[in-house]
């Protein structure tokens, strides 16, 4: 903790006031520097936000049989999601309940139970203590060892559309409640799928960045930095977009029909932090429907109606706070490590019972922008270490999330909807830290 912070706070987590680093009111919405680089900031976060909000720790086809698991965090909590004998999902922490040793260290796999490296006690897919290792020999446990249930259970796990999340807090809101509009851009985006479902594909790509991870959050919902973050691959597809195919949302054109795109439709700051960007003028219905894949654009439009099929062909994106961004054909993720260290998670995904050629356009498409070999991701690592190392010095305390404020239109839902290139998302999830943070 920064010795400026703890005198102009009281010092320490408990004397900590958020209230401060958020600067709001009719004219103004101000983020104080510190709430991306104090440690204690960040400590906060771990307690007040990561341990009381539904957290997304994975999708259901990583664990399609029993046995199957895979490994995630909550924050910097370790957590294994696994599928159990008869078909429940569980999530229970990642330490061994004797003397506390990660029990899983691979990404995925599939077991008959538990067993920690360290003493070889042993636990069950639902995390039940099933042995304790040379329980009876000499100078071992006492006949009446009270030993330890098993690993700890998070208390509310649940899953919508595939999307498991996972709650350590016991008395929070349901799932569907936390998501409540949010659940659009999941309906929308999945809804891509005649069967309604996606199956993620393949290994993810994993990277980190120095940078605080709100700036991942506030990066998907963005509109308004694309045409001068990646100048660069605007140019590439200006000039060759037009032979790479129809199915990526990076269509080639000019700046000016790119820009054109990107300023229609509308943003989003939804309760509970969550954002999206909506826009249902991005792709031509009819052309659509009487192009290549006509069969299949044809079965989404019966699914969905003329209405909402406009918006299920349409470019959207959202995040649903803390750790889950959609974007394109895409699952993102991340979990913070420290205040200036992030690691992010890509995975793509196949819309079940779409046509093979049209899932395999859509990951070429996502090569072209993503990825160690893409055009446009390294440009916003680069953004997010550039704002890591101004926000470290103390010159100038205050950033400024004003663009559209005057036109946003709050809903009797609480609910925010702003023009497409207004900070309203990024406000979104600044609102419900402030609320969080508040909290003991």
């Amino acid at each position: 903790m920064s010795a400026m912070f703890a005198r102009e706070h009281g010092g320490g987590e408990a004397g900590l006031d958020p209230s401060s680093l958020i600067w709001q009111d009719e004219r103004h919405f101000r983020v104080h520097t510190r709430a991306y680089t104090d440690q204690a900031v960040f400590d906060a976060e771990m307690a007040r936000v990561f341990s009381k909000v539904w957290v997304y720790v994975g999708h259901e086809s990583e664990i399609p049989n029993p046995g199957d698991f895979k490994t995630a965090y909550i924050g910097t909590q370790p957590v294994i999601v696994s599928r159990a004998d008869d078909g429940s999902v569980h999530v229970l922490v990642n330490r061994c309940v004797h003397r506390g040793a990660v029990i899983a260290r691979e990404t995925r796999g599939t077991v008959r139970d538990f067993t920690c490296p360290y003493h070889g006690w042993v636990f069950g897919l639902d995390g039940r203590l099933l042995a304790v290792s040379e329980r009876n020999d000499s100078g071992g446990y006492a006949p009446d060892f009270d030993a330890p249930e098993g690993l700890h259970r998070v208390p509310k796990v649940d899953a919508y559309r595939g999307l498991i999340f996972a709650n350590l807090d016991p008395d929070a809101v349901d799932l569907d409640t936390y998501l409540g509009r949010a659940k659009k851009t999941i309906d929308r985006k999945f809804g891509r799928s005649p069967a309604g479902r996606i199956a993620l594909r393949g290994k993810p790509f994993v990277m980190r960045y120095q940078g605080n991870w709100k700036f991942q959050i506030e990066n998907i919902v963005d509109a308004y930095h694309f045409l001068h973050t990646h100048k660069g691959f605007v140019a590439l597809q200006a000039k060759y977009g037009e032979s790479t195919g129809d199915y990526g949302a990076h269509k080639g054109g000019s700046a000016k029909a790119m820009r054109q795109i990107r300023f229609k439709g509308s943003s989003w700051a939804l309760r509970h932090g969550h954002a999206q960007l909506e826009n249902s003028g991005t792709a031509d219905p009819e052309a659509l429907l009487n192009g290549p894949h006509r069969a299949y654009y044809e079965a989404l439009r019966d699914i969905h109606g003329e209405e909402e099929f406009a918006f299920v062909v349409g470019r959207m994106s959202g995040t649903i706070f803390p750790n889950l961004g959609l974007i394109h054909q895409q699952i993102r993720t991340w979990r913070p490590i420290a205040p200036d260290l992030t690691e992010v998670t890509i995975y793509l995904y196949d819309l079940v019972d779409a046509p093979r050629e049209f899932n395999e356009g859509w990951m070429r498409s996502q090569e072209r922008f993503y990825g160690p070999a893409g055009h446009g991701m390294a440009d916003d690592v680069d953004i997010f270490a550039r704002n890591q190392q101004g926000l470290a010095g103390s010159a100038v305390e205050w950033l400024v999330l004003e663009r559209g404020l005057q036109t946003d239109e709050k809903l009797a839902s609480g609910d925010i909807k702003g023009l497409p290139a207004s900070e309203a998302p990024q406000r979104a999830l600044w609102l419900a830290w402030k609320q969080l943070m508040a909290r003991r």
